[in-house]
């Protein structure tokens, strides 16, 4: 690995840190992880707001899945 690649690993280390405690002081629920996959995202050239949009709509389903799950105790009505 570079000194380039060292240094831009390091800033985003740092980066990822600063985001995630951002992060939890907010209360935007994201990991460091998820937060990583956000900024990889972004540096590829995913428009910010679609980003958003996405993040809030699987977050719906994914508390839709759990209620329906607890509702109908894992099972799907036939």
């Amino acid at each position: 690995m570079s000194g380039f690649d060292t240094r831009r690993n390091d800033r985003d280390g740092d980066a990822l840190d600063v985001l995630g405690e951002l992060s939890l002081e907010v209360g935007a629920g994201l990991t460091k992880q998820q937060l990583a996959v956000a900024m990889k995202l972004l540096r590829l050239g995913v428009n910010p707001s679609a980003l958003v949009a996405i993040t809030q709509e699987l977050r719906k389903e994914a508390q839709y899945a759990t209620v329906e799950h607890q509702t109908n105790g894992g099972l799907h009505p036939q």
